[in-house]
């Protein structure tokens, strides 16, 4: 009835009522400290010794018996490997490879989604259809037109591979759908051109979506491992993750020396997740709609 209140369900009750979300997180929970107990290997294990590493079992002893710093001391002053040069081919390559994608993509699927030409969805899925293909079937080819290119072993062989990315076109595409085309219709009355529309009126709607592509682009080059390894051969040119071979030593028994220099790789892609976690979460709801 209208006037009666509603009876109050008791703590087991309300426990039977959300057993399934008990489960699930339960279940989350194991996952993440599965995924996690990795991790907290190699963050203790670049801190012990190499007797230490040699010594004792993996499993006994996971935090160092005797701490030490030596293995980042050697990492950042190694001359074998320029960790710091490497990090600046890092950023450059990742950088530039964030804004060029940004650019693209958006354009791409402004063209996709806003514009009226012939075939365009035959073209978007045909062209969604071929990226399914694993990138290793194309990496010999690949090799071969930018050798042909005169661009091996130069930056700009690691930026342009991932310049034309329909996974991110999809995603913005997606996202540009739930944002209402009465706002464009509005600005043509008032005499605005596509760019304009794009520019002013779609790209700050899209900011979360932006920073999700923004992300996943960022880390995926920064990354990479087998295309840098193949394409750059000049130590002065590597990137992180491929020049990280170098810091071993030509025995191949330091791994506490390469941990350590894949904690410190993996800086700067934890604090733009940290950054960008909100953007991340609010880009991932592709359905959103725009608010007046």
């Amino acid at each position: 009835m209208t006037g009666m209140k509603a009876r109050r369900r008791t703590p087991l009750e309300s426990l039977k009522r959300n057993w399934r979300s008990w489960l699930l997180s339960l279940a989350l929970f194991v996952i993440a400290a599965i995924w996690l107990c990795p991790m907290f290997f190699s963050f203790f294990a670049s801190f012990k010794t190499n007797v230490e590493m040699k010594r004792y079992p993996k499993y006994r002893n996971i935090v160092p018996l005797e701490w030490t710093l030596e293995n980042y001391e050697f990492t950042w002053n190694n001359a074998a490997a320029p960790f710091m040069n490497m990090v600046l081919n890092s950023f450059i390559v990742s950088v530039t490879t964030v804004v060029l994608v940004l650019v693209i993509a958006s354009m791409s699927a402004y063209a996709y989604e806003r514009l009226e030409f012939r075939g365009k969805e035959k073209l978007f899925w045909a062209l969604f259809g071929l990226s399914m293909i694993p990138g290793v079937v194309s990496l010999v080819p690949q090799y071969y037109l930018y050798d042909a290119l005169g661009w091996t072993n130069e930056l700009i062989c690691l930026i342009t591979p991932y310049l034309g990315n329909v996974f991110y076109i999809f995603l913005l595409r997606n996202f540009m759908h739930g944002i209402p085309k009465d706002l464009d219709e509005s600005a043509r009355i008032d005499g605005a051109n596509d760019f304009v529309i794009y520019s002013r009126i779609v790209i700050p709607c899209m900011v979360p979506a932006m920073m999700v592509v923004a992300l996943f682009s960022f880390t995926g080059s920064w990354n990479d491992l087998m295309w840098p390894s193949l394409a750059i051969t000049s130590p002065n040119k590597l990137t992180l993750t491929s020049g990280i071979r170098l810091i071993n030593d030509s025995y191949g028994g330091r791994y506490e020396r390469i941990l350590a220099a894949c904690m410190l790789t993996m800086i700067p892609t934890v604090l733009l997740f940290l950054i960008a976690r909100k953007y991340f979460l609010q880009g991932l709801q592709l359905s959103a709609a725009v608010k007046g």
